[in-house]
């Protein structure tokens, strides 16, 4: 996102893109602070205390959201402005909060959001700096190779689930599962793209990938800093590991080899995540049209549950359009078969939810995938249109060359 984008088509799809990912980042944050949507009217309750686990954990979550706002304007003087809309945001957050059953409005909260969007701010310019030096590299750390919006939409995603373990530690199995997702990426990145030699990457590829896993994962330093340690060395080492088993690549066509491998590990994180707790005993299958219990009744982690469902399957909409998109079919060409295929995976894992005991099944929570699946494959096609704009005056120089 770094890349300079001279073009007006280039702006504009930059911008519809941003906004994209921009809403689903602000959409998955108001789950997370507003869970469990218990509201009624009480006593303002302020709260004062200092406490470093939640301050870094605010501060993780504004961070994307100052990065990506970054983009929306223009000038050197500009950030600022996102810094005043992110902190108009918590102030929102922390307003609702006076309603919520067991939470408090806390100033020290509002303080840590703005210091995370402002340092999200900071790092764009910084990387926008770098770019002139270093456009190669910092180009494709950018949007101008779609794979790179999986990268951003497992952020959130990793969220949603290393929250999950502050109730229950095992969970840390499906963060796992998105970390190894993500370093599968980051390194099909580097040896199709980003063309640094091999040595390099061993030394600059894992610890971007640490980085990128800290943003995502902060969240269980909260619930559990040993298993965040943990899981943080082993996407580490995973990544190394990656790298070592070849070399840099020009093969144009490297998505479909990347999704491949992506696929399979993402699709067993859906399946440990939608079948959450592992073990339950069988029972007569049993379902619901919309959910067994109301939603402004379940816990928090319950209704987290239910967002990463969803998140997961947006993330599955994306992959599978990017699987096509060789095709150049249209958003409207490629949304039912994306859909379709997203309500037969989602139909297949309520049926399976209907024999275990808990709540049991939900058509409206299988919609509710499906309709995330849908707007991955969205997302997907506003970014294809990016590349097609960044990579336009290439295409016309090539033409009038030969």
């Amino acid at each position: 996102m770094a890349a300079p984008q001279t073009g007006p088509d280039a702006r504009r799809t930059a911008a519809h893109l941003t906004l994209a990912l921009l809403g689903y980042f602000v959409l998955v944050t108001a789950v997370i602070t507003l869970s469990p949507f218990d509201f009624s009217l009480r006593r303002l309750r302020i709260d004062l205390r200092l406490v470093p686990s939640d301050i870094v954990a605010n501060i993780a979550l504004f961070v994307p959201l100052g990065f990506l706002g970054r983009g929306l304007v223009s000038g050197s003087g500009r950030g600022g402005r996102v810094v005043w809309v992110a902190a108009a945001c918590s102030l929102l957050i922390e307003t609702a909060q006076i309603f919520i059953r067991r939470r408090y409005v806390s100033p020290i909260d509002l303080v840590s959001n703005s210091c995370g969007a402002w340092l999200g701010v900071v790092l764009r310019d910084w990387l926008e700096r770098w770019a002139l030096w270093h456009p190669r590299l910092v180009g494709r750390i950018g949007l101008d190779v779609p794979l790179v919006g999986l990268l951003y939409l497992l952020v959130p995603q990793l969220w949603l689930s290393s929250v999950g373990m502050i109730e229950d530690a095992r969970r840390s199995m499906t963060t796992l599962l998105l970390g190894c997702a993500g370093s599968l990426v980051l390194v099909a990145l580097h040896r199709h793209r980003w063309q640094s030699g091999l040595r390099l990457a061993t030394h600059v590829v894992p610890p971007l990938a640490l980085i990128w896993f800290m943003v995502g994962a902060l969240p269980a330093a909260t619930a559990s800093p040993r298993a965040f340690v943990a899981l943080a060395a082993l996407v580490v080492v995973l990544t190394w590991w990656l790298l070592r088993g070849g070399s840099a690549s020009d093969e144009q066509r490297f998505e479909i080899t990347t999704l491949q491998r992506f696929l399979p590990v993402f699709a067993l994180y859906l399946i440990v995540a939608s079948l959450w707790p592992p073990f339950r005993s069988l029972t007569p299958w049993h379902g619901a049209v919309g959910f067994a219990n109301r939603l402004n009744g379940a816990g928090v982690v319950d209704v987290l549950i239910l967002l990463e469902q969803i998140g997961g399957f947006t993330l599955l909409g994306y992959a599978l359009a990017e699987w096509r998109g060789r095709r150049e079919l249209s958003l409207a060409d490629d949304l039912p078969l994306v859909a379709g295929g997203a309500m037969c995976f989602a139909g297949s894992l309520e049926l399976a939810q209907g024999w275990l005991t808990g709540p049991g099944a939900s058509l409206l929570r299988g919609v509710l995938a499906t309709a995330g699946a849908a707007y991955g494959a969205a997302v997907y096609h506003l970014a294809r249109a990016h590349v097609r704009a960044l990579r336009a005056p290439e295409v016309a120089a090539t033409s009038e060359a030969a």
